[in-house]
């Protein structure tokens, strides 16, 4: 997730305030230590723009 969302120009500040977590999750799930939601997946395939599957993998 961490070189996704680099590749996007995007910050984990921004992508926390988007999806309504704390920049300390987003952080979490860019250091592997904890997994989004299936809600949180969906809503940053659609932010991103990019399926699912590419979030998980």
């Amino acid at each position: 997730m961490k070189e996704l969302i680099k590749s996007k120009g995007i910050k984990q500040k921004w992508l926390a305030l988007k999806l309504g977590v704390s920049e300390v999750t987003v952080s979490n799930w860019v250091k592997e230590k904890s997994i989004p939601s299936k809600k949180h997946l969906l809503k940053m395939s659609k932010l991103l723009d990019i399926p699912t599957k590419e979030l998980t993998n």
